[in-house]
């Protein structure tokens, strides 16, 4: 990997970047068996609904953006947050959705339509693009991050951004259980295929034959 690559541009797509792009194309493929009135499902009483679910993994995005970069221009209060990862109150009470408790119109029009809800995530992933995009690898990957209590002294933006995708995945498998509990098929994130049919092959010996993995795309 050359770390001496500047910002993104069209003809050599930032590293970061291409991967953002991967997993958005994840997320969106687990939310597409979903309906929007699908939104306000739970899978049990105490936990965030599936709006919540979409939510929450956007706002978490904001808040690793603006620990590592500081205050942007994002849709939600995490994106106003100064740099440094000493705050964790946005934690308290995680289970309960961000459109619970937030009172912005788009928010809470967000808690009711998934298709809100993922545009939402399609523009906190826009900034992500755009921040790491404008910063050169030798920055995201040598340089180390401020004194934190909660990241070890030698991680620097590139561990932040691979917890960051990492959280995003957890909540794009939990969005999968929902649907499942729904009656739904949801698709394997990877190939435009269900689940329950990868899942079948894979417990006969057959090749997935799935055609092309996203990791492919540019």
């Amino acid at each position: 990997m050359d770390t001496s690559q500047t910002a993104e541009s069209p003809a050599q797509p930032h590293p970061f970047v291409r991967k953002l792009r991967m997993h958005r194309e994840f997320f969106h493929r687990t939310l597409e068996c979903f309906r929007d009135e699908d939104a306000s499902s739970r899978v049990t009483p105490a936990a965030m609904t599936a709006a919540g679910q979409v939510l929450h993994a956007a706002a978490a995005i904001e808040f690793f953006l603006s620990g590592l970069f500081g205050v942007f221009e994002g849709w939600s209060p995490m994106s106003q947050r100064q740099p440094g990862f000493v705050d964790m109150s946005w934690t308290e009470g995680a289970n309960i959705g961000l459109e619970e408790r937030n009172t912005s119109p788009e928010v809470q029009e967000a808690g009711r339509s998934l298709k809100k809800a993922a545009e939402l995530f399609d523009r906190s992933m826009d900034s992500a693009s755009a921040l790491f995009g404008a910063r050169t690898m030798e920055e995201l990957v040598q340089v180390p991050l401020p004194p934190t209590p909660i990241f070890p002294p030698w991680f620097t933006a590139a561990h932040v951004f691979e917890i960051m995708i990492d959280h995003t995945a957890h909540h794009r498998g939990a969005l999968a259980q929902y649907a499942r509990g729904l009656g739904l098929e949801p698709k394997i994130p990877y190939f435009d295929m269900a689940e329950a049919r990868h899942e079948a092959m894979l417990m006969s010996g057959q090749e997935s034959g799935a055609g092309t993995p996203v990791a492919a795309v540019k």
